[in-house]
Parts: structure tokens; sequence; C-alpha cells
């Protein structure tokens, strides 16, 4: 099955990136996700699906999904990126790939023009684009590297986000990020309603800051965790019912 210009194998459970000749045994989790994805193309799929899929394995969470997604969107590359679309709390939808190259086929057309109108034409662009960059408020917030909602037992949502330095090597960071969240959600309610997350470049440190309100008042809370083991652990359990994580 052709998604992007990648071939998706589901028996051998390989996705295979023809340009790059590059191969990606997907783990168990890319593996249920992206077989949905494809049975039901041009379908939304639920993310109670999603994470449940055939009912042999244990549900994801959503924590789990959400990454999952992300890392089949990172293969794919930046030019499939629309592919697999979000549907705000509803699912995901793998959009047919040949809506994909309807963009390459534009394109050529616009290689057919004469070349004064595309200076003309990418000349305007420019001059408009330069004129709201001198405008706009250049202290953007750095966009997480992965974000995802999940309901608690009174019916309120918590929004986690993490954020990294890099889009790669960030295992640990899941991990971390799947355990808060499996915590969080254990809470009947809580007095937070956005928790952002991230780990130090040496990968030592783990910060987490809550944000939400109580008793009509904004409130805020900031964790830092150390830990210098091998592995590391940074957080379990325990340690988010000690620290009162429900607020």
């Amino acid at each position: 099955m052709q998604v992007g210009s990648c071939w998706f194998d589901k028996d051998r459970g390989l996705l295979v990136e023809q340009a790059r000749n590059e191969s990606w045994h997907l783990p168990r989790a890319e593996l249920q996700v992206l077989t949905l994805l494809v049975e039901h193309q041009g379908k939304l799929v639920s993310k109670h699906d999603l994470k449940t899929g055939d009912g042999e394995h244990p549900p994801l969470t959503d924590t789990s999904l959400a990454r999952a997604v992300f890392m089949i969107r990172s293969f794919l590359g930046p030019q499939y990126e629309g592919l697999i679309e979000t549907v705000k709390g509803q699912g995901y939808l793998l959009h047919n790939t040949q809506g994909q190259r309807l963009k390459s086929f534009h394109y050529h057309r616009l290689q057919s023009l004469p070349w004064w109108s595309v200076l003309l034409v990418f000349g305007f662009m420019l001059a408009i684009s330069g004129f709201y960059l001198s405008r706009i408020d250049h202290s953007v917030p750095t966009e997480p590297l992965l974000s995802t909602e999940f309901p608690l037992a009174s019916g309120q949502h918590i929004r986690l986000h993490l954020y990294a330095n890099s889009k790669t090597n960030n295992t640990l960071l899941f991990e971390l990020g799947d355990r808060l969240g499996q915590g969080l959600s254990l809470c009947e309610h809580s007095d937070w309603s956005e928790v952002y997350s991230s780990l130090s470049h040496d990968k030592q440190v783990f910060n987490i800051t809550l944000r939400g309100h109580k008793l009509g008042q904004s409130v805020i809370r900031n964790l830092k965790i150390s830990d210098f083991r091998r592995p590391k652990e940074f957080i379990d359990t325990q340690w988010l019912q000690e620290v009162g994580i429900c607020g």
C-alpha cells in the first residue's frame, strides 16, 4: 500500500521510504495505528478505535497514540505532513495520496509560465512578507514536540505538552510523558488544565509546569526532578501520589 512516498508492508510491519531507500520496522503502536488508518483511508478513525486496535494487545494511552502519529508523520517527511489529519477531539484521518500529488501538478504548471511573470509574483510575495514581518511580534513561543488531551472522571480535560530541543532521540521524554499522563488521568478532578514538561539537554533534569485555576484564581506550580541513575526513572506512580499531582 502506497502512503505518501513510502510503501507500507503490513504483513512484515515495514514502512519503506523508496526515494531514500530507508526501511522502518514499525513498533507495535505505530503498526497498529497505521494499519487502521490505511484500512479506513479517507474516513475518520476515532481515538478509541486506534487505541484498542484488534483487541489482541493492551490499549494504547492517549500519549502513546499521539506519539505514534507523530513518529509516522516524521518518517513520511514534511512534504506529506498533511496526509494524516488530526480531527480535534475525535481522531485521525488518512487522506488519499493522490491529493498530495495535485500539489506537484500545480507546481509544474507554474514552471510553464513566462519567467518574468514568475519573478513578478515572487517579488510581490516577498514585498508583502517583508511588510508583515516588520510589524509582527517575533516573541513566538516554542512549539511543543507533542500535545495530547485526556479527560478526567469529572469531565474535565487536561492538555499535556512535551517540549524538546530536537525531534529526534526523545524516547525517554515520550516515556515520561506517558507516565505523567497516566498519573494525571487517575485524578477524579484537578486544579490543572495545562501541563508542560521538558527534559534537559543532558537528560538529567525533568521539568514539569502545571497551570490552572483554583477558587477563581490562576495558579501555577513548577516541579524539577533530577535523576543521575542508569536507567533513569524520574517519576513513578508513588511519586506522583506523594507530590499530589492532582492539585
